[in-house]
């Protein structure tokens, strides 16, 4: 699925072919389906099964899982739905054969099943990982060289979208102006007809107020839309962050070894 269109189908952009009725209904069903869908290879916090949480907060953390930034005006948590677009658009460009995206694969589920057995220690899992690729004669260098081509691929599509998002928020802002230039020629006009026709004075001023209220009103078009595009660049930029951040780690622990 493009970008655009998932941002459709989640509401971030409207459907100029539906009324509005239909895009609300779009919407609001569409926001509240975010929080059902759950990252497979890079899990937020509460996606991946660790070992029993012990007093310490710190030790039932999730190894290999980026933790998320606390709350800020400044800071947008990932949304699910948007990591899981990305690790979508990696499944696609994945290459043939075992590499990095394979690695954060086993990576996880060997997690997943010593987490069970009370095993959650990451060096442990790390190596336990990294001993099956060995067996195939793949080294974590060729991990690295494979986890910065696909760091490269989420960019690129971050750095599609946010054109994408700077044309659209643009195009919002054009249809609000020319609506408000066209009703500001109809008041010119208007206004000249009551120069010249004394006569029908109130019923042009009836006119004229009309216009100058639907105006105040039409002064918001296109707002939501915008709105609903910057939200999504913040929720793009965290799900882009989140996975370039958690890459880098996992690019950390692979030159440590």
């Amino acid at each position: 699925m493009g970008l655009k269109n998932f941002l459709r189908e989640k509401g971030f952009i409207e459907d100029d072919s539906k009324n509005k009725s239909d895009k609300n209904a779009q919407s609001t069903g569409s926001q509240t389906s975010l929080s059902e869908v759950v990252p497979t290879f890079f899990p937020l916090n509460s996606n991946v099964i660790t070992s029993t949480p012990s007093s310490n907060d710190t030790e039932s953390e999730p190894s290999f899982v980026t933790p998320l930034a606390k709350s800020s005006n400044e800071t947008v948590q990932p949304d699910p739905a948007f990591v899981k677009f990305f690790e979508d658009e990696l499944v696609k460009a994945n290459l043939p054969g075992p590499d990095y995206f394979e690695f954060r694969q086993l990576l996880i589920k060997t997690q997943q099943k010593m987490a069970t057995k009370g095993v959650a220690a990451p060096e442990v899992v790390l190596q336990a990982v990294l001993m099956s690729f060995e067996a195939q004669e793949i080294s974590p260098a060729k991990l690295v060289e494979a986890a910065r081509h696909y760091k490269d691929i989420i960019k690129q599509k971050n750095d599609d979208f946010l054109k994408g998002a700077s044309t659209e928020k643009n195009n919002q802002l054009q249809k609000r102006q020319n609506v408000l230039q066209a009703h500001n020629d109809n008041i010119k006009k208007i206004q000249q007809q009551l120069q010249q026709l004394e006569l029908q004075r109130q019923q042009l001023e009836s006119s004229l107020n009309k216009e100058k209220t639907q105006m105040d009103v039409d002064k918001t078009l296109g707002q939501e839309g915008i709105e609903k595009i910057e939200k999504a660049e913040r929720l793009i930029s965290s799900a882009h962050s989140y996975i370039q951040s958690t890459i880098d780690d996992d690019i950390k622990r692979l030159q440590s070894v």
